[in-house]
């Protein structure tokens, strides 16, 4: 009975294994970009105008994108590093004063002591100082910090040096990611089958309290169906 289970569901997953991979950054809009899983964003200076952001994903590379507006998810690992020789760059939540639209915000004051109170806390978390030191921000926003954020230059009078986070939450629970690296592959069987084996709670899928077909069709359904 384990091997005609452990057959059915290795002949299912290798067709299911062949659907495309989800991509991780989705560009929404001229200057909008959906980067929905941890990425390194390195940041570099045109003159005193502009960040030039890079960053490669699954999705591909992106390179010297001018003060994109990103869309980052919660509960995913985000590092930024600053690879300006000059130029500080800083994290600050939605207090600091910023005009214009995507692709082109500025700041609109040069108060010192305004940017840095709206620098996310601890202060020097928020803050990568310039190449050579080696000083990155890294970020994982919790569900509690959905809502807007902007980053800047805290040169005070580089105005045009700004550009705005969106955070958003998170998709739902994936049930058959069973190694809950936010991917669907063969990993997920094989502790799927372990666990069926082990009459393991994680393999009852219909929570029936029984190991039985029904716990396979109902995790190779989960599976077919992929994570939101």
């Amino acid at each position: 009975m384990k091997n005609t289970t452990k057959a059915i569901i290795l002949a299912a997953a290798a067709t299911i294994l062949t659907l495309p991979a989800h991509a991780e950054t989705t560009q929404i809009g001229p200057d909008i970009y959906a980067v929905d899983e941890g990425v390194l964003f390195t940041v570099i200076n045109m003159g005193a105008s502009d960040w030039l952001w890079s960053w490669t994903d699954s999705s591909g590379t992106f390179n010297n994108i001018a003060d994109p507006t990103l869309i980052l998810t919660a509960n995913e690992t985000y590092v930024f590093e600053n690879i300006s020789t000059v130029h500080p760059f800083g994290i600050a939540d939605d207090t600091l004063p910023v005009g214009g639209t995507d692709g082109s915000y500025f700041r609109t004051t040069t108060d010192g002591t305004i940017i840095n109170a709206a620098i996310l806390d601890p202060f020097a978390d928020f803050v990568a100082n310039p190449a050579p030191q080696e000083d990155d921000i890294t970020w994982t926003p919790t569900n509690d910090d959905i809502g807007i954020y902007y980053y800047t230059c805290m040169i005070t009078f580089h105005l045009s040096m700004t550009g705005k986070f969106e955070i958003v939450a998170g998709p739902p629970s994936c049930p058959p990611d069973l190694t809950n690296d936010g991917q669907l592959n063969f990993f997920d069987v094989s502790a799927f089958l372990s666990a069926f084996a082990a009459m393991d709670p994680v393999a009852d899928f219909n929570d029936d309290g029984q190991f039985n077909f029904f716990d396979v069709s109902a995790f190779l359904t989960a599976f077919a169906d992929g994570c939101p």
